[in-house]
Formats: structure tokens, sequence, C-alpha cells
């Protein structure tokens, strides 16, 4: 029965997994100070959650997704870019297509996977 109320819905994406978690910092902090306004703002951000929710207008949920996804999205990946020490990033010049090679493997060829431009680099 739940499932068929959520067919041809919304569902969850990753705007409203910081919805979510926005309300529950909201809520800790209507424990402490304010509490008449962090408690008001914070059910208005669980109905803003509900609602997208259940929303059957999808593809207008999908592209504010997306644009939540544009700009916080680069904070992520910059981040896990920054854990990963055994690779080198690298952009091809023709298209600027991002490319990831091992580091530490001297002068390499490398061909772009997107426009197949073949380029040199020291690594």
């Amino acid at each position: 029965m739940f499932q068929r109320f959520f067919y041809g819905r919304n569902g969850t994406d990753a705007l409203n997994m910081a919805l979510a978690v926005a309300c529950l910092g909201l809520m800790l902090l209507s424990r402490f100070m304010f509490q008449w306004l962090f408690s008001s703002l914070a059910y208005g951000v669980m109905f803003l959650c509900f609602f997208r929710m259940i929303s059957r207008n999808i593809p207008k949920r999908q592209q504010e997704n997306a644009q939540f996804l544009k700009l916080f999205g680069r904070l992520r990946t910059k981040h896990a870019r920054s854990k990963d020490k055994n690779f080198l990033y690298l952009k091809c010049p023709q298209c600027k297509q991002q490319i990831r090679i091992p580091k530490g493997i001297g002068n390499v060829k490398i061909t772009c996977s997107k426009c197949k431009h073949v380029f040199q680099a020291k690594v």
C-alpha cells in the first residue's frame, strides 16, 4: 500500500537529504536558544522536505535537485580529490575533460577518453 502511494512521486534525493539534516540541526538549536524561532523554521523546512517528497511534478523537483548539486556538489568533489593523494588530475588541452592519472610514472602519453586527443605530461 505504501509503495503504491509513492508511485509517480518524487521520493527522496540529495536536496531532500540536506533539508532533513537542516531540519534536525534547527530542532537541536531550538532546544538551546530562541525556541520559537528555530522550531518554526524547522517545521517549515520539514514541510518543504515532505512536500518535495510527495510531489508529482518530478521534472521541477529534478531541476531543483540539479541546481542544488551544481551549487554544492563541487564542494564534495573538491574534498574527495584532496584526499586522493595517489593520483593527479589533468585537463585535456583540447576539450578540458578532466583526466585522472597515477602519480610517479614519469613522462606519459595520455589519450583523452572524450575527444581522443593525445598529449604528453610529466607526472
